[in-house]
């Protein structure tokens, strides 16, 4: 939808008195997917509440070498830094620059693109690269085969995240919230319990805090599992983003949704429909690119 459509909507409700917080759970509601980010609302409500009335684009820098400033540049490092899924056109309102001279920041100077629909360093440091096959992968790589359990996260609205416990054959569990180390281990304990799931194995976790907690990782000791760290920057070597995502969103494109649960519910069902094969597919493609991640000396993995 036309970006001044939501900036009116955002000022109606402003007006109103609504919060950004309450603003942005109405726009979820009703536009689902479509609805602007967090960062989005939130800056909105700043410009009205500094007395701005338009919605429409102020006169951005004329020259191009005028928006590439210092404090464009840290500005748009600390948004994708703090978002790595942050659109280009966000970036670009909130600096007030050009789209095309916010590619220029993001590319040139700040070297970055998207991979997995997440901005990455174009350019891995050789500290970065080690830290994505240093998993005694060099080692052992045939422990990757033995890949069983993976934690996914399918966000469905800006601000919603509903958490997956998911092993080879399909998904065990969903939780519709963040998950702190506690309750993150909990789930893990109480899965773990289950006849013939999840009693061996390795364990793929990113470093998300729940995940590298105190808690967890005695929990995952105690339970004599292997953990597989997933290294920063490394959508190529997450199943939940280079398989898995890719499917879901085709299976919701188009659709609308009046609430979270609707989308919860749809998602759901979606993957109970799925083959045990699918789930299957997307962790033993897992080997092939830990192995040619190991033979390109830990550069990105682009295709399979």
């Amino acid at each position: 939808m036309d970006k001044n459509y939501f900036r009116s909507l955002i000022k109606h409700y402003f007006l109103k008195g609504k919060t950004a917080k309450e603003t942005k759970e109405k726009l979820d509601k009703y536009y689902v997917a479509n609805a602007p980010s967090d960062y989005t609302v939130k800056y909105w409500f700043r410009e009205f509440r500094g007395g701005r009335n338009s919605t429409t684009d102020e006169i951005r820098s004329g020259r191009p070498s005028d928006a590439v400033t210092e404090e464009n540049v840290k500005k748009i490092h600390e948004m994708v830094l703090a978002d790595r899924k942050v659109k280009v056109r966000e970036l670009a309102d909130a600096t007030k620059i050009s789209t095309e001279r916010t590619r220029h920041i993001l590319g040139e100077i700040l070297h970055m693109k998207k991979l997995s629909c997440r901005w990455v360093p174009r350019m891995l440091t050789p500290d970065q690269k080690h830290e994505r096959y240093a998993n005694d992968v060099d080692d052992n790589p045939k422990s990757i085969e033995y890949v069983v359990a993976k934690r996914s996260m399918y966000q469905w609205t800006a601000g919603r995240v509903m958490t997956a416990f998911r092993y080879q054959n399909g998904v065990l569990h969903f939780a519709s919230r963040h998950l702190h180390s506690d309750s993150f281990s909990s789930c893990f304990a109480r899965h773990h319990k289950r006849r013939g799931m999840l009693t061996a194995g390795v364990s793929l976790l990113h470093n998300a805090r729940p995940h590298v907690a105190a808690s967890t990782t005695a929990l995952l000791n105690q339970f004599s599992w292997d953990v597989l760290t997933h290294p920063p920057y490394s959508p190529d070597l997450a199943p939940s983003d280079y398989h898995l995502f890719t499917k879901l969103k085709e299976s919701l494109a188009g659709k609308r949704f009046q609430s979270d649960e609707e989308v919860q519910t749809a998602v759901t069902n979606w993957t109970k429909e799925l083959a045990g094969s699918f789930y299957a597919e997307g962790i033993s493609k897992l080997v092939s690119r830990y192995t040619k991640c190991i033979e390109i000396d830990g550069n990105y993995v682009e295709k399979d």
